[in-house]
């Protein structure tokens, strides 16, 4: 086998110089109110969502070949969902005005290695944060 065949081009490990992407989506429920709207704005009202969180973390492969074990983002992200899950989001530090823009960077500015995250409210709305 030569390393130019694609046997052995799917078994190469990516040069230590390349940065990999990974991404794992999340779902958790929650209610909220945008006190921010006008008098009249049905999203001013107490309302809530099924949230999608879509996060990207990025790096190098470690030994085991993994920017980030799933398991490991996990153990990372299922805390924080905890502390949003079936709750009134203007209710946690952090989220009194809880856009899909501000949540996303609630879990951005949380998450290490992170490089983007995208919010669902719903199929057809959603806000993405990302690092610089």
């Amino acid at each position: 086998m030569t390393a130019s065949s694609p046997s052995a081009r799917a078994n190469a490990r990516p040069d230590t110089g390349t940065i990999t992407r990974i991404g794992r989506t999340y779902t958790f429920e929650s209610a909220h109110r945008l006190p921010h709207l006008p008098d009249g704005h049905k999203c001013k009202n107490l309302h809530g969502h099924t949230y999608r969180l879509s996060v990207v973390v990025r790096g190098r492969l470690d030994s085991r070949g993994f920017v980030k074990d799933f398991a490991e983002l996990d153990a990372e992200i299922c805390p924080l969902l905890a502390r949003v899950d079936h709750r009134l989001l203007n209710d946690v530090e952090g989220l009194e005005n809880p856009t899909a823009e501000v949540i996303a960077a609630w879990f951005l500015a949380q998450i290490a290695d992170c490089e983007s995250v995208r919010v669902y409210e719903n199929d057809a709305c959603w806000a993405e944060v990302s690092q610089a």
